[in-house]
């Protein structure tokens, strides 16, 4: 399975009153992420995350008594990614969010806290994973996000990956005409694992 290297909000956007602005800093504490807000004078907030990569700061911006924050960063640390990722559907959020693996980039497009489209960019070639074409086919990708049978899945199709490696080592020296269809099912499980990832 592709090791992802990075990921990189090339745009995020959020919206929260007061008390969800304290409910998007628990979120990641209770992640074991290290958080610190300040309050500015104009009763802005920053919220700075931090992990061993470094830190990140988004600037929440007063308005009224809503704070919006507009930023974009790269992330490095799989737990924070993770994280930023449950924020972004907890809080409703707008983004453009690149997960970076060798040798190619998921683009994933949020809005409102739900995926709408997944594009897979590899050299020059970009190629459509998921397209959301109606909102009952969002609710029952919401519907499918709330079960918990996905993270048994997600588990499953590692493991079932892992096995199918496996095959793919020994078939490269035994037997090289079976790779185009390991290969297939990798690609498949590999698509699979990307939908479940969202």
């Amino acid at each position: 399975m592709a090791q992802r290297l990075a990921t990189n909000y090339a745009k995020a956007y959020f919206t929260v009153n007061e008390e969800e602005l304290n409910q998007f800093v628990s979120l990641f504490t209770n992640e074991h992420i290290s958080v610190d807000v300040k309050v500015c004078d104009n009763g802005d907030r920053d919220v700075i995350l931090s992990d061993h990569n470094g830190e990140i700061q988004l600037s929440f911006c007063r308005v009224g008594n809503r704070y919006s924050c507009d930023s974009s960063y790269l992330i490095r640390d799989r737990q924070l990614a993770n994280a930023m990722r449950k924020a972004m559907k907890t809080f409703r959020g707008y983004g453009i969010v690149h997960r970076i693996y060798e040798g190619f980039t998921m683009v994933y497009h949020y809005d409102q806290g739900s995926v709408v489209s997944i594009r897979e960019l590899s050299g020059d070639e970009e190629t459509s994973v998921f397209e959301k074409s109606s909102l009952n086919l969002a609710s029952e990708l919401e519907s499918l996000f709330q079960q918990e049978g996905s993270e048994r899945e997600i588990e499953s199709l590692r493991q079932e990956t892992d096995r199918w490696l496996d095959l793919r080592n020994w078939a490269k020296e035994a037997a090289p005409e079976k790779l185009p269809a390991i290969d297939t099912r990798l690609v498949m499980l590999s698509q699979r694992l990307f939908e479940l990832e969202v």
